[in-house]
């Protein structure tokens, strides 16, 4: 098909930039090395890091840390995306140097491994293991002096003990209950933001890969340990006011299943968590998406804008929620009535997997910020992974797919607009130093908050954090 007989109407949208310290980069990695994350403080600052892991992912990890303090080439390729690990230290562009002393460190002993190993489930074995990281945690945090953040190494065996036959190990879980989460509850409640690393992060066999390490490494430590961060929006507009909406269950032991939604506000320096109160009258389309009755919207919808006033002394002028399915009528009835005295409302139904695909006549996939519209439908398809010509690469697997964006009847903003911010949330997760994410930040990083909330012991935290560091 050519593009005169294409259903599309075509076009490309520019790179959004972010800002550091001192100016605008496209490139987390290069703006970084160019112009320095943005510190609350001026001055060179020191991240305290507590380890907790066994002697050998001990041993792994601070190699990597000695590594980093030097710098990290990774290889001989011109490449632009493969940028240099610049070193830490007073004289290192990120102004940053990491502190592990060995009074942080917690070493799981081969007794330790033995005790989880030896439990009849994989559940079994979990909660021991767990429990062991609660109480070096627990330790770590009665030193004199506390750690910024927390390394949990996860021992082979115990990945090995703790998954059921028949899954692998991308996520550690058993009976609907997932090791990472546990362990970043935990943090929570010590108020202490936690970093998982399994075997396979610290088995590293490139420098290429050691730098990558070193990178995504740097750019969590800094966010977790609220120091600043590594770079923040530019395209924000005072007044305006961002939410990505999610939905999870909140369980306990006896199986009472509760629906609630979460809330993540972007209003400018940081991405704050909100967890509503539990909502009346959820209901679920043909496909499983839960949506909202009129009162619960309007409960959303009230909740987030007094958490904006409270922090800004006056409501928005704009109010743009994100949100994984499709309006129904009573949660726009709900919305509007939540929002009375907000000039502009924007609802946005944003989509992970639309049954549509670019196939460019070219060697390389279809570039980022390739926008397709269809004409006289108010439907989007945005290419938010892709070939990225400044990087000369596509860092993706397989055929990359786009996201798909529909902007509600009630939607004040032109579309284009409203695609060109979206393609900028995806630049927007300290998580990674990767280029971009694949779904806006403010839709993904609402799912990840939902997982962790979603677990049993929840209820064990005394008060849930807003912040984001605890979940990333």
């Amino acid at each position: 098909m050519t593009p005169e007989d294409s259903p599309f109407t075509l076009r490309q949208l520019e790179e959004p930039e972010i800002q550091f310290e001192g100016g605008t980069e496209t490139s987390p990695k290069r703006g970084l090395i160019r112009y320095g994350p943005r510190l609350y403080e001026e001055g060179h600052h020191t991240i305290k890091l507590g380890i907790i892991g066994d002697r050998d992912s001990i041993r792994r990890l601070t190699e990597l840390l000695h590594d980093m303090e030097v710098g990290i080439h990774p290889g001989t390729s011109d490449n632009p995306w493969q940028v240099p690990y610049p070193g830490l230290g007073k004289s290192s562009p990120l102004n940053l140097s990491i502190n592990a002393k060995k009074g942080w460190r917690r070493q799981i002993r081969r007794r330790d491994i033995q005790s989880v190993t030896s439990k009849s489930t994989p559940r079994d074995r979990m909660e021991r293991f767990l429990k062991l990281v609660r109480k070096d945690i627990e330790i770590i945090e009665r030193d004199s002096i506390q750690p910024n953040a927390i390394i949990v190494c996860i021992p082979q065996e115990v990945m090995d003990a703790c998954t059921p036959e028949n899954q692998d190990h991308a996520r550690i879980q058993s009976e609907g209950s997932d090791l990472r989460n546990r362990i970043k509850l935990i943090g929570m409640e010590a108020r202490i933001p936690t970093q998982l690393i399994k075997p396979s992060t610290l088995a590293i066999r490139t420098d290429r890969q050691r730098a990558s390490r070193a990178w995504n490494l740097t750019v969590g430590l800094l966010y977790k340990s609220q120091r600043g961060h590594p770079w923040k929006t530019r395209q924000i507009e005072d007044g305006h006011c961002y939410a990505g909406l999610s939905f999870y269950r909140e369980r306990d032991e006896g199986d009472d299943v509760i629906r609630a939604a979460l809330a993540h506000v972007f209003h400018g320096r940081d991405h704050i968590i909100l967890q509503s109160d539990p909502l009346p009258d959820i209901t679920e389309d043909e496909n499983g998406s839960p949506h909202l009755s009129y009162e619960a919207a309007r409960q959303v919808g009230e909740q987030i804008l007094e958490y904006y006033e409270a922090q800004k002394g006056t409501r928005p002028s704009r109010f743009v929620l994100h949100k994984p399915s499709v309006f129904w009528e009573e949660e726009r009835e709900g919305l509007l009535d939540a929002t009375d005295g907000v000039r502009d409302l924007d609802l946005v139904w944003v989509r992970r997997r639309p049954k549509v695909r670019l196939f460019p006549p070219t060697d390389y996939p279809a570039m980022r910020g390739t926008l397709l519209s269809v004409p006289g439908d108010d439907v989007h398809y945005l290419y938010t992974s892709g070939y990225v010509p400044e990087e000369t690469t596509y860092q993706g697997s397989g055929v990359p797919s786009p996201i798909e964006i529909r902007p509600d009847e009630i939607c004040e903003t032109p579309s284009l607009g409203i695609c060109k911010e979206i393609l900028f949330f995806t630049k927007l997760d300290w998580n990674t130093s990767d280029y971009a994410i694949r779904m806006p930040a403010t839709v993904s990083v609402a799912k990840r908050v939902g997982t962790i909330l979603s677990e049993v012991d929840t209820e064990s935290i005394s008060e849930v954090r807003p912040q984001y560091f605890y979940y990333m």
